[in-house]
């Protein structure tokens, strides 16, 4: 467990798209401006940036030579600090541990964290950005593709696909389970008007949708769209809210699904141990929501039910902003759009507005702390846990 004497966010922005007709970078400068204005920051006075960069999302190009380079040239940041990190929708939420470090070591004053893309440019040429493979052959994925990208697939969605039918198949696990949590999270994102889907939502309706890989419905997966995520981290700032970091945890697999004792854990298992919160301290939950399924095992790996028992627990309980558990409170990504294929910056933006006070329409009344747990590389590979409040 890590803690720190203050949390210094002063600022955060998003800027979502289903088709952004810019460019990435135009995209990018867009959030960016709207961050700084929020914190009240001179942009003269960043100096730190911490990123992220998926193969594909910045205008189709597999790879920009000196990411971070590229992004400072086009802002304009001198920085003394820098930093790229690669572990997809988990990202965002180390960005915040790591830029609190930073400033609190003195290496920098103000952090820009930025994550973010045009998830468009990828599936406009019929892959993911974790199928990416599929039209660069100079792209892999594992050190094994000779042996194990031999056959066409819907990667990621059949990866999750398959852990949908193995935790159904050991503890009874049904698709109407799945259906009803899709449909409790869009009620919440009917009060969100930064969410792209906001009509009202059935189980019938997520059961109906077409079959994107079994059992997985269209309706259980998230859209991949453009957008950016930033937040500032700042040492001094006109706008410095009242979050902390009040614990934080990381764990990052390297096991292939066949090495492992089985699909149905994630390594939020282990982050969440490392973070070490008590989980009646928190006030809302935000949750990684690539998938439903997604949801369910983050559920069951954190703590708040045994293995086996997120069907049970989505039909039994309350995740309204009212509810008894919180969660994903603004919608999550299966209604905000998954921007460049990575929705950690969704549940971290909620988790902050929540905090502050901000979360128009779907306030948790009294909200001190909240819980955010994001998964990168698919269900197995990253997991971090970050929870953030009020200052102890």
């Amino acid at each position: 467990m890590h803690s720190f004497d203050r949390q210094l966010i002063s600022g955060h922005s998003l800027r979502i798209h289903k088709k952004f007709e810019g460019s990435a970078m135009e995209l990018l400068g867009e959030t960016v401006r709207s961050c700084v204005e929020d914190s009240g920051v001179k942009f003269d006075r960043i100096d730190g940036l911490i990123t992220t960069y998926l193969p594909g999302v910045f205008d189709g190009k597999t790879y920009l030579h000196f990411f971070t380079n590229q992004l400072r040239q086009y802002l304009g940041i001198r920085a003394r600090f820098v930093e790229c990190l690669d572990f997809g929708g988990a990202s965002a939420l180390s960005m915040i541990y790591r830029a609190t470090k930073a400033v609190a070591a003195g290496e920098a004053d103000n952090v820009l964290c930025v994550l973010g893309g045009k998830g468009s440019e990828v599936r406009s040429r019929g892959v993911t950005v974790d199928g990416f493979d599929g039209v660069d052959p100079g792209v892999t994925l594992t050190p094994f593709d000779s042996l194990l990208r031999n056959y066409v697939d819907l990667n990621p969605v059949s990866d999750y696909a398959l852990v949908a039918q193995r935790h159904s198949f050991l503890f009874g696990t049904e698709d109407r389970q799945r259906a009803l949590l899709a449909v409790k999270q869009r009620k919440n994102a009917l009060n969100n008007e930064s969410a792209l889907y906001r009509d009202p939502l059935t189980e019938e309706a997520v059961l109906s949708s077409p079959m994107v890989c079994d059992p997985l419905h269209m309706l259980e997966a998230v859209y991949p769209v453009d957008g950016f995520h930033t937040f500032l981290v700042s040492r001094n700032s006109p706008r410095n809210m009242d979050i902390d970091v009040l614990a934080y945890g990381e764990a990052h697999w390297h096991e292939l699904p066949p090495e492992l004792p089985d699909i149905v854990t994630t390594p939020a298992s282990e982050s969440s141990k490392r973070a070490n919160f008590e989980l009646s301290k928190v006030d809302c939950f935000q949750l990684y929501d690539s998938f439903t399924i997604t949801v369910m095992l983050q559920l069951e790996d954190i703590g708040l039910t045994k293995k086996g028992g997120a069907g049970k627990l989505v039909e039994e309980s309350d995740f309204s902003p009212s509810g008894d558990i919180p969660l994903n409170t603004g919608g999550g990504s299966l209604n905000m759009g998954q921007p460049a294929y990575m929705s950690g910056g969704v549940i971290l933006e909620e988790a902050i507005e929540q905090l502050s006070g901000e979360a128009s329409g779907r306030q948790v009344q009294g909200a001190k702390v909240a819980y955010v747990n994001g998964i990168g590389g698919w269900n197995r590979s990253h997991s971090v846990t970050l929870v953030i409040g009020e200052p102890r």
